[in-house]
């Protein structure tokens, strides 16, 4: 325990709440941060399509140099 005279905690500048649970701001937080942990360094929803391209694209040309 500390004493009557200890100082009071800082706040931070920004701080950030979690949002409640159910609610759409819960789900986009939690879909965010299951994107992040699937692409890792390189999360984000761009990095997705920018994968999923390349995939497409090089599943198309090997397709093409086989033929």
């Amino acid at each position: 325990m500390g004493s009557s005279k200890s100082k009071p905690r800082k706040g931070h500048q920004n701080p950030q709440h979690l949002p409640k649970v159910g609610t759409p701001q819960n789900l986009e937080w939690r879909h965010e941060g299951e994107r992040k942990d699937a692409f890792g360094v390189f999360g984000g929803k761009w990095t997705a399509i920018i994968i999923a391209v390349l995939v497409v694209a090089a599943a198309i040309g090997l397709i093409f140099i086989t033929a």
